[in-house]
């Protein structure tokens, strides 16, 4: 005859084992989905969140000057598109070449070393 009762309690603890792994994947799922929500948040708010600037843009600024649209973009005003199209003097002479710029590091410090060494304190004369 099988012992009936020696058999349930062992099973009993592999079960309640595989209970607490089961609700501990879910919390780890839920929690990554959690995370993946916050680093991606949702596209009405940011829609509402222009809105709201454009408006409250509008209500500080008036009718005149630059205006916000609802996507963020910042259109130019009226009057900035004619003073970019106005034409520009004929210049006298044409500018003279510049010298080319010395770089702001000296590449000759970020090659790589065969061997590590010490840089050389007192530079030849």
């Amino acid at each position: 005859m099988v012992n009936l009762r020696a058999t349930m309690s062992k099973s009993k603890l592999g079960e309640w084992f595989w209970r607490f792994l089961a609700v501990v994947m879910m919390f780890s799922v839920g929690w990554t989905v959690w995370i993946i929500y916050q680093l991606n948040p949702p596209p009405l708010v940011m829609s509402a969140a222009f809105e709201a600037a454009a408006k409250a843009k509008a209500k500080l600024k008036g009718a005149r000057g630059e205006k916000q649209s609802v996507q963020g973009v910042i259109a130019p005003s009226a009057g900035a598109e004619t003073v970019s199209q106005a034409p520009e003097p004929p210049a006298a002479a044409p500018p003279a070449p510049e010298a080319p710029k010395e770089p702001p590091i000296n590449p000759e410090k970020l090659k790589f070393s065969d061997s590590i060494t010490l840089p050389d304190t007192n530079p030849k004369k």
